[in-house]
């Protein structure tokens, strides 16, 4: 179908449009030049035309989140779904996903309506420990790291630990700090040619990044303990590093339990699905946000429990509207005001550059047309913003609409689940690895029908 939308205020900070009038035209998915003749015209004329929006925290499908919707009543996936797509959302990636939990992981991606989605691969260090001492195995060790990236179905590489650690003396001579797996780690990204994720933590926050461009920290605001990490976060950003957020609310979420939820994910400590609120790091991690570089930060919540997605409106409105800072931290928190475009850049491009999504996250010709309207009135002050951008008038996805009139219109569109395609193979280290497992990798890589449809990139 071809399409045109007529007249909106376009924000897309790749290519300079800050809220100038114009068309974009729709032709089989893609935005194209002018076309002469089209089949359905939108009719935008005045109001806010964005790329659509791209979840890079979006723990939807993690290991245990079932068991935090029976306990807790978290939100099933089709309401997250709808939720997403509501918001102007099209893509959401799911952080947490090991080669053991693949299967699960992807099996509950599928299950995520409207939204297209993607994983990271979770890496256990202590399962390469005794290769990673050694430079010359290095290469082998990426290549193993690429085939395990292929086979899971994942996006990218992440590490919650980065670092080796037993809480058996015994094992204490296998050891590695995080100051020289920080080093082999940035060797790695080096030759899988993408930068790694790692989850922050005061620790992280803490070490010396021996090259900071390799590195993107992941959910900072949890991680701000106290005043001086908020200073380290800000050094290792402007050293090179990319970052998302982690805002989090000031306080539980209304009505719900706060029983604790540990998964056993086979690494040092426990993936805690349901910690307990921590209003003075998120103070903190708001007020990195509104100081931090622009282009090096991308908007994140800090999870399903305490950054829920239906709380998004909120957690934008913190970024240009001192009222709602007052209102829910006391206090300004600095001058800084995010622009729509400020807004656009965190939500869009850069998470689509950082996911490495070419065609996503941009309005110019040649995208795919994923794109959100969005009834902001040109004369509303930043502290109404928060009441127009909370729901999407109108959501492409594809060039299919999705949203219209505030409501959903096609909660069945397709969707699919993008990885990373190396066409690596695997090697002799990945056998010596599956050879003293209890569970065999080999028994549980994703199979075709287990989740998708795949779209390699």
């Amino acid at each position: 179908m071809r399409l045109k939308i007529a007249g909106g205020r376009l924000y897309d900070p790749t290519c300079g449009w800050d809220g100038e009038a114009g068309d974009l035209y729709i032709e089989d998915g893609r935005l194209v030049a002018p076309l002469l003749e089209v089949d359905r015209e939108i009719e935008a004329r005045g109001q806010l035309v964005t790329p659509a929006g791209i979840e890079l925290r979006g723990q939807v499908a993690a290991y245990g989140l079932n068991f935090l919707r029976l306990t807790n009543g978290a939100p099933s996936l089709r309401e997250l779904g709808e939720s997403y797509a509501l918001l102007g959302y099209t893509h959401v990636h799911e952080p947490f996903l090991t080669g053991l939990t693949a299967g699960y992981v992807q099996r509950q991606l599928a299950g995520l309506p409207v939204v297209d989605t993607s994983a990271s691969l979770v890496l256990n260090l202590r399962e390469f420990d005794q290769w990673l001492r050694s430079p010359e195995h290095l290469q082998e060790v990426a290549q193993t790291l690429l085939y395990l990236l292929d086979e899971t179905r994942a996006l990218n590489f992440r590490v919650v630990e980065p670092f080796v650690r037993y809480r058996q003396g015994f094992y204490a001579h296998r050891t590695i700090e995080p100051e020289k797996a920080l080093e082999v780690l940035a060797g790695l990204a080096r030759i899988t040619g993408s930068p790694l994720c790692l989850e922050a933590s005061p620790e992280v926050l803490r070490a010396r990044l021996p090259e900071p461009t390799a590195f993107h920290l992941a959910a900072l605001g949890p991680a701000l303990t106290d005043d001086e990490l908020v200073s380290a976060a800000l050094a290792h950003l402007e050293a090179g590093a990319t970052g998302d957020l982690g805002l989090m609310l000031p306080g539980p979420q209304a009505g719900a339990a706060q029983l604790p939820v540990r998964i056993d994910l086979g690494w040092f400590r426990p993936l805690d699905l349901n910690p307990p609120a921590d209003e003075a790091a998120g103070r903190r991690a708001l007020a990195l946000a509104l100081c931090c570089p622009g282009s090096q930060a991308a908007f994140s919540g800090a999870g399903l429990a305490r950054a829920p997605v239906t709380e998004y409106p909120r957690l934008f409105s913190w970024l240009w509207d001192h009222a709602a800072r007052r209102q829910d931290w006391h206090d300004d928190l600095g001058a800084r005001r995010y622009s729509l475009s400020d807004w656009v850049w965190a939500t869009r491009a850069l998470p689509a550059r950082l996911l490495g999504l070419e065609d996503r996250g941009r309005l110019s010709i040649g995208a795919r047309a994923d794109v959100a309207i969005y009834d902001v009135p040109a004369y509303a002050p930043p502290g109404q913003w928060r009441r127009y951008l909370g729901r999407c008038r109108t959501l492409l996805k594809a060039g299919e609409v999705v949203v219209d009139n505030f409501s959903l219109v096609n909660p069945e569109a397709p969707r699919a689940t993008y990885y990373r395609q190396t066409g690596a193979k695997a090697t002799p280290m990945l056998a010596e690895i599956c050879r003293f497992q209890s569970m065999r990798r080999e028994n549980l890589w994703v199979k075709e029908g287990l989740g998708g449809p795949w779209v390699g990139v």
